[in-house]
């Protein structure tokens, strides 16, 4: 499984230049708000990712006296992987020094689970987030499944440019219809099969972390099971050419998740909706674990928050089992430690003005 052997980070925020080699199990980060902390998380971010989870904006994450940041890390297999972006907004993205084609190969070097705050957006978020999150389980399960995905995002986009031209000429939509839904087939067919798997290691997973009375996950496609998706974009056509895109498809799928009638994010406390989605994030690293004997890293940001020492011990546990590589941050060093003294592979870091500095190491690596 991979993980990150030796990590070297240059002006990015307020981290001028770091070096450190990672524990192979927790690697716990702790300082006071705004010491660097969570700009190591995402530096590890941008470099399985391609972007930051924290902005769109591209020149904010470089240091002010720089032109450029950079990311590189070792894994364990000997890999070699860079990242660089400049203040003009031009990245660099390599992998044993060669130029990566795309940000997925990046994410499928180097599979990554964040956890944050934005990490509730799974439930409170419109259908795309949830889309997003079902398709990072497919990508890393399915390898074509990313070919035929493309490939429908791209009939949809053309199809959506002609649906927004002033006359609409039906027999030059009709081919990216009918392509859309060859290959809206096919992600549909992955997609399902996916959530059925997925649905039963989250229910085992929530036997451990959250018994949830009522709880149910159900996944919808895009369009009406009971129609073929080219009928249905047929009997929509005037109303496509009215409102400029395409009513129902792959980009309309979503996953229900619910409480009885009700959704979750309705009825559940915040500590609550904290646990289910770490356990969602949990269920797809250990079908990851089992698809492929890849592990994942899980990004942490800010752990003890809205958990109680009991549960907090809980997700500890389970990572701990599972296997992964993993980065937590805090405030309070106590906190993160207390949970975890009796691991074997540890690494503990202090966090102060952009500087990161080696508190204790258990076992594992060498300083």
């Amino acid at each position: 499984m991979p993980f990150l052997k030796k990590l070297s980070i240059s002006k990015i925020r307020n981290l001028d230049s770091v070096s450190l080699k990672p524990s192979t199990g927790f690697n716990l980060i702790y300082g006071q708000n705004g010491s660097g902390k969570t700009s190591l998380l995402e530096s590890i971010y941008l470099l399985g990712r391609g972007k930051t989870f924290r902005s769109n904006s591209k020149a904010p994450i470089i240091q002010n006296d720089s032109d450029e940041c950079v990311i590189f890390a070792e894994l364990n297999d000997g890999q070699k992987l860079g990242f660089s972006r400049a203040r003009s907004g031009s990245q660099r993205m390599l992998i044993d020094g060669e130029k990566a084609t795309s940000r997925a190969e990046l994410a499928q070097i180097l599979p990554l689970q964040m956890l944050n705050a934005d990490a509730f957006k799974i439930l409170e978020g419109g259908p795309s987030v949830r889309r997003a999150f079902l398709d990072w389980g497919v990508f890393h399960v399915e390898h074509q499944f990313v070919i035929n995905w493309r490939q429908a995002q791209k009939a949809l986009l053309n199809r959506n440019s002609l649906l927004k031209n002033k006359i609409v000429n039906e027999e030059e939509v009709s081919p990216w219809t009918h392509e859309l839904c060859q290959y809206a087939e096919e992600v549909d067919r992955y997609r399902s099969d996916y959530s059925l798997t997925f649905k039963n290691a989250l229910n085992e997973m929530l036997k451990a972390l959250l018994p949830l009375k009522g709880f149910s996950l159900s996944y919808f496609k895009g369009w009406d099971q009971t129609q073929s998706l080219e009928e249905i974009l047929a009997s929509n056509m005037q109303k496509d050419i009215k409102y400029g895109f395409t009513s129902a498809g792959p980009h309309r799928a979503d996953l229900k998740i619910k409480i009885g009638k009700d959704m979750a994010s309705d009825v559940l406390s915040r500590g609550q909706q904290k646990l289910l989605v770490i356990a969602m994030k949990l269920a797809q690293a250990k079908i990851l674990k089992s698809a492929s004997n890849k592990g994942c890293i899980f990004l942490v940001d800010d752990l003890p928050a809205e958990l109680d020492s009991a549960n907090k011990a809980k997700v500890l546990a389970i990572l701990s089992e599972i296997g992964e590589q993993v980065f937590i941050t805090g405030i309070e060093k106590d906190q993160l430690y207390e949970p975890l003294q009796k691991e074997k592979e540890m690494k503990l870091f202090h966090v102060e003005h952009g500087k990161i500095n080696v508190v204790e190491s258990i076992l594992g690596n060498d300083l």
